[in-house]
């Protein structure tokens, strides 16, 4: 039964180290700044990358997942990633961090969510749902373990030492996941039964899209202004680390509740990306207006639970509308509809905390957008599990 998911648990890994990242990039927001002489709003311009690389090269990526051995595609991203980490900590100039930052997220796609989803839809059909979420559950892991650590690791060091233990611990973690990885092409014997063409045409494509993309998005905006938030007011970064990671903890229980629910919930999957959608629309006005520890970790729950839950929702609510055979395609081209609110989410939310002097505004008003992507989540036509 283990070995049968072992390669849902590599996919776990891959996640955690690639998208799971992205919750402790605001660490280095504040100490880069300092030291280079720029602005936050200058500093959140590389989520931007983890956003405008994947849309670039998603389409083409999700092809090569359809085609070639994960297995390659997955080491190919660790040496890329590592070796740009490196490279960032032995940097002395704003321009070679920024060229490094986009190599490394070259990296993390050739094993990101394009390539991860579309091996956990094609090895497990019919349990698509439970795959997606195990693997899922790696983002979670990533924000309960990664967060404490780097805040510790930045408490008691500089960014640059950190980084490098970053770099070799990157490298030795996916090199293991390629032993649980089948080799040859991940689903080859599944038959494609509808034109590939044809997925552009489709409403459910672009609806889905949009909506993941705008969700999604504000979840990694929200990634980078969680520290500085937290920060100011006035807890240390050993405490912010844990404040996201209860965030993660409760991401962790979302995402096994998904996998607990399996593809029994295919006939609501859009009721339920909208309801995990407003959710974190209303956590976000919450926290806003709490004060206090404790009424602060409920919200950072709440909104864990609901964002963790909602990080299956992509794949599964294609895999809802498309063919297995396509389904790396499906997700790839989607990517470029990431980039729109990617490139500017984050340095807006920057500039609006120079000019402010806090996030208040920003959280408020990636409310409604939350609300906006559920909007598109009840827009979706019935799916083909439906009739």
């Amino acid at each position: 039964m283990i070995r049968h998911w072992l390669p849902a648990l590599a996919g776990m890994l891959c996640l955690a180290l690639g998208a799971g990242l992205i919750g402790v990039y605001g660490f280095f927001v504040e100490p880069l700044a300092a030291e280079f002489g720029v602005g936050l709003a200058v500093m959140n311009v590389g989520p931007v990358a983890l956003l405008l690389v994947p849309g670039l090269f998603g389409p083409i990526i999700g092809r090569l997942a359809d085609r070639l051995p994960i297995r390659r595609l997955v080491f190919a991203g660790a040496c890329i990633a590592s070796f740009a980490l490196l490279a960032i900590s032995q940097s002395d100039q704003l321009a070679w961090i920024a060229l490094s930052w986009l190599l490394f997220s070259l990296g993390l796609t050739f094993y990101g969510p394009v390539v991860i989803n579309g091996l956990m839809i094609k090895l497990y059909p019919g349990r698509e749902a439970r795959a997606l979420a195990i693997a899922a559950i790696g983002i979670s892991v990533a924000s309960i373990i990664l967060p404490p650590l780097i805040g510790t690791l930045l408490d008691q060091t500089d960014w640059r030492s950190t980084l490098r233990l970053m770099s070799a611990g990157l490298f030795v973690c996916l090199s293991l996941t390629l032993l649980a990885i089948p080799d040859g092409i991940a689903g080859a014997a599944v038959q494609d039964s509808r034109p590939r063409q044809g997925i552009y045409r489709r409403r459910e494509f672009w609806l889905i899209g949009l909506c993941v993309a705008v969700g999604l998005n504000v979840a990694i905006v929200l990634a980078v202004c969680y520290p500085a938030h937290f920060i100011d007011a006035g807890y240390s970064k050993t405490q912010v680390g844990g404040f996201i990671a209860a965030a993660g903890t409760a991401g962790l229980v979302g995402k096994a509740c998904i996998a607990w629910l399996g593809d029994a919930g295919r006939h609501f999957a859009k009721w339920l990306a909208m309801m995990l959608l407003l959710v974190q629309g209303a956590g976000l006005l919450a926290l806003v207006s709490v004060d206090g520890s404790t009424a602060l970790v409920l919200v950072m729950l709440c909104m864990g639970f609901a964002g963790g839950a909602f990080i299956p929702m992509h794949p599964y609510l294609n895999s809802r509308y498309f063919d297995a055979a396509v389904i790396g395609e499906v997700n790839g081209a989607q990517m470029p509809l990431f980039l729109p609110f990617g490139l500017v989410g984050a340095p807006l939310a920057g500039y609006a905390y120079d000019q402010l002097g806090n996030y208040d505004t920003v959280f408020v008003a990636l409310a409604g957008i939350y609300v906006l992507a559920a909007l598109l989540a009840l827009a979706l036509p019935v799916s083909r599990t439906e009739t």
